[in-house]
């Protein structure tokens, strides 16, 4: 349906979409904390994605397209590695991490996928985008401040889970051309609850039927978020609807400021100022453009 409809109508539905995605995901990821002094982050994790599966594993049963089997194993398979190592380091983080820095931490992902859409995706990226990346890296370095503040698990957990994002971002790209969204979110949800069962039954506890609530909350929140990212990348270019990924940290902050009075220091802010301007010069004057349409 997207073919029947004009270039930048569909860009303009995919940035619609992903907008959708930032605020979704940034509820959910507020939740997180508060479920945290009940649960040990890798059993929320995987009753998050548990809940989630009872949503989606229907869609296993639909035909998978006949086409590019092989490519789909293969590409789900390494969807399968970052989504649960992403997955894992993402809620230990957000346990031990205020949710504004953590997020603005994560951001760097959209940034590592446009400096990786060129060579994967056959998209050209500016010289001026190239600038604007080393930017973003820059303003992560302000916000983590290596060298002049104490580097914990979490603020480690964080970076881990922003490398295992960023992976799971461009499958998400490459896994849209092979398979149908429905299966696709399936799919995706499936991988890190396999890969998070043994972590959790490590660390298992008895959840209160109020925590239950909490995480089919959370599980709610992050199903809708991980499906209208995959209409996003359906709809444009991975390195387009990226830059709008940096709704979440306005969002996250907002929720951080007025449900747990995080206010974050203004170092940290003014690297959250340069990943944004970044993300906004590569979305809007260095961003990479398509070099052919997807299957």
């Amino acid at each position: 349906m997207n073919s029947l409809l004009p270039a930048h109508a569909t860009v303009r539905h995919g940035i619609c979409w992903m907008i959708l995605s930032t605020a979704c995901i940034s509820c959910g990821n507020a939740v997180i904390p508060k479920v945290a002094s009940d649960l040990h982050p890798f059993q929320i994790g995987f009753l998050t994605n548990a809940a989630i599966f009872l949503l989606v594993w229907p869609a296993l049963r639909l035909p998978a397209p006949p086409q590019h089997r092989t490519r789909r194993i293969r590409l789900y398979v390494i969807a399968a590695a970052f989504g649960g190592f992403s997955n894992l380091s993402w809620f230990y983080a957000l346990a031990h991490v205020p949710l504004a820095e953590a997020t603005a931490i994560s951001f760097a992902a959209p940034i590592i996928v446009t400096a990786c859409a060129g060579l994967l995706f056959g998209e050209q990226v500016h010289p001026l985008g190239w600038a604007a990346i080393f930017a973003g890296f820059l303003g992560v370095l302000l916000i983590v401040k290596p060298g002049f503040a104490v580097v914990d698990g979490g603020t480690i957990a964080v970076l881990l889970a922003t490398v295992g994002m960023s992976g799971l971002y461009i499958l998400s790209k490459q896994i849209m051309g092979v398979d149908s969204t429905r299966r696709a979110a399936a799919m995706m949800t499936l991988s890190p609850m396999l890969v998070g069962f043994l972590p959790a039954v490590w660390v298992w506890g008895l959840p209160s039927v109020a925590t239950l609530v909490w995480i089919a909350l959370i599980a709610g929140l992050m199903y809708t978020g991980r499906v209208t990212m995959l209409l996003a990348f359906r709809a444009a270019p991975a390195s387009t609807v990226m830059q709008f990924d940096f709704a979440r940290l306005p969002f996250s902050a907002a929720i951080a400021y007025f449900a747990f009075g995080e206010i974050p220091d203004a170092v940290a802010m003014a690297g959250a100022g340069l990943i944004i301007a970044s993300c906004l010069v590569v979305g809007y004057r260095g961003g990479a453009r398509p070099a052919a349409l997807d299957p």
